[in-house]
């Protein structure tokens, strides 16, 4: 074989290499976007049982203004109580019942795959639907600032979550006249930690940091 056909060779294998690199961060950003649109559907029918299993077991929660949850136990404290009380008790199991809406949409969806293939970032918007028939009915929108990590199992799962509001506003009213603050830390279930963040809910501005650079500028 002469010197020319082996490096034709060598660039062929280089190549192949790279188009299977390239794969694999293709097929890691959709399977992140899959399980976080999976979240949403869940989260939409109160299927607690389903959201806590797309999480790590050292994950860490930080929901509006409550502070930050970490593990398992505190995942279930998250969901089961703090999120699912807003609707229903939380001894009522997974699940609405009649008369219940929990409709949380994830738009916008923006994920970047570290280079190692293991970790990954993803920015997402949730337009949130709540209403219990006859009694309440609210709207409230914000940002997600999430990080996924791929298990030894080859399985991504979220490993840190933070959602950033917007605005809470009641149905009836609308954000053109009424914006509500964000839940407090609770004196029931009190965080692992407090907030990272201080500000306001609508009318009030904040803007959560971007974990990724301007596309075309580069900066951060």
């Amino acid at each position: 074989m002469t010197m020319g056909a082996d490096a034709e060779i060598a660039a062929l294998r280089e190549e192949l290499r790279a188009l299977r690199q390239r794969v694999q961060l293709l097929e890691d950003t959709e399977a992140v976007k899959r399980l976080q649109r999976a979240y949403g559907y869940y989260v939409d029918k109160a299927l607690w049982t389903q959201v806590l299993a797309l999480f790590s077991d050292d994950c860490e929660i930080e929901i509006s203004g409550r502070g930050v949850y970490r593990g398992s136990a505190g995942a279930e404290t998250v969901f089961r109580r703090l999120v699912g009380g807003l609707i229903a008790k939380h001894d009522q199991g997974d699940g609405l019942s009649r008369g219940q809406l929990h409709n949380h949409l994830q738009l916008q969806g923006l994920v970047h795959v570290d280079a190692d293939g293991r970790h990954a970032r993803g920015r997402w918007r949730a337009l949130i639907q709540v209403g219990v028939l006859g009694q309440l009915g609210h709207w409230a929108e914000g940002p997600y600032e999430n990080e996924y990590a791929k298990g030894e199992d080859g399985i991504w799962r979220i490993s840190v979550m933070r959602w950033y509001p917007t605005f809470y506003t009641p149905y009836e009213e609308g954000w053109g006249r009424t914006g509500l603050p964000m839940p407090g830390v609770s004196a029931e279930y009190p965080p692992d930690a407090p907030p990272s963040h201080r500000y306001e809910t609508y009318p009030g501005t904040f803007v959560p940091p971007y974990h990724y650079p301007h596309p075309v500028t580069g900066e951060r």
